[in-house]
């Protein structure tokens, strides 16, 4: 199924990163057809933010391939919208530097250039790399990359595609989150879990600084506790070694709530 379809790439780590070349080269290896569309720089923990008050430039690298100067939202809408190369049958975003798991989604870059996908309808696919805790590099080997590009692309997305009746995954607009811890790899046959949002714990978030001249200065930061434990979530899976893959909604209305205070008034 995945041979037959043209698909967009996007991430939050700049389009120079590992996780995205890795992903393309996996999907050039499978004559995927496919385009590039993502930030020319970093911009991690950047949400779903979207440049409205600078002017947007689209670098072309390569005839699919766009370095935007702007956030990874600010890539989907330009490729959609401006637009800069054909429409595309799945959205990608990934694979990312370390995981992206519970409530971290909101600041993520990587999901939020999925959920821009998704308002633009089509399915669109969150993927992550997740080291552990304690071993968040600013960089990674390229193996652990390319070992998640060919698990990802070799056996997730087939596994998805069958889960959802193969076209109805592409036909009908998705949005999903997917996490693979690197102790996978080290499985004859990783574990894919369907899985529900879990709940990080972080300590020590705000460090404070001074300049040279003795003014204060803070980094946003700190170190991962642990995880909330709870059955069937995606920090659950990353602590067993296992995939996960998250269905996600967008749909932010509290309708239980909605619908008691209507009727109390």
């Amino acid at each position: 199924m995945i041979s037959s379809r043209f698909i967009l790439i996007t991430n939050d780590d700049g389009i120079h990163a590992t996780g995205i070349t890795a992903l393309e080269n996996r999907l050039s290896a499978e004559g995927v057809s496919h385009a590039v569309a993502a930030p020319l720089h970093e911009k991690s923990g950047c949400g779903h933010s979207i440049t409205l008050h600078d002017p947007l430039r689209a670098r072309k690298l390569a005839d699919h391939r766009f370095a935007v100067h702007g956030t990874p939202a600010d890539a989907v809408i330009l490729y959609f919208d401006a637009p800069l190369h054909q429409k595309p049958d799945l959205v990608i975003s990934g694979i990312n530097l370390g995981g992206n798991l519970a409530h971290d989604l909101t600041y993520s870059g990587t999901v939020c250039a999925a959920i821009e996908g998704f308002y633009h309808g089509v399915t669109s696919i969150a993927v992550s790399l997740y080291f552990g805790k304690g071993s968040q590099a600013t960089c990674a080997p390229d193996p652990y990359f390319k070992a998640a590009a060919d698990l990802f692309v070799g056996k997730i997305l087939p596994f998805m595609e069958a889960a959802c009746g193969g076209r109805d995954l592409y036909e009908t607009p998705r949005l999903f989150n997917v996490n693979i811890p690197v102790s996978a790899f080290k499985k004859k046959r990783p574990v894919i879990r369907w899985t529900s949002l879990g709940k990080r714990n972080y300590g020590g978030q705000i460090i404070k600084r001074e300049d040279p001249r003795g003014r204060p200065y803070y980094w946003i930061g700190g170190d991962q506790l642990g995880f909330e434990d709870i059955p069937g979530s995606d920090c659950n899976a990353m602590r067993d070694g296992e995939v996960s893959i998250t269905p996600l909604t967008t749909h932010f209305t509290d309708e239980k709530t909605l619908n008691r205070l209507r009727k109390k008034t």
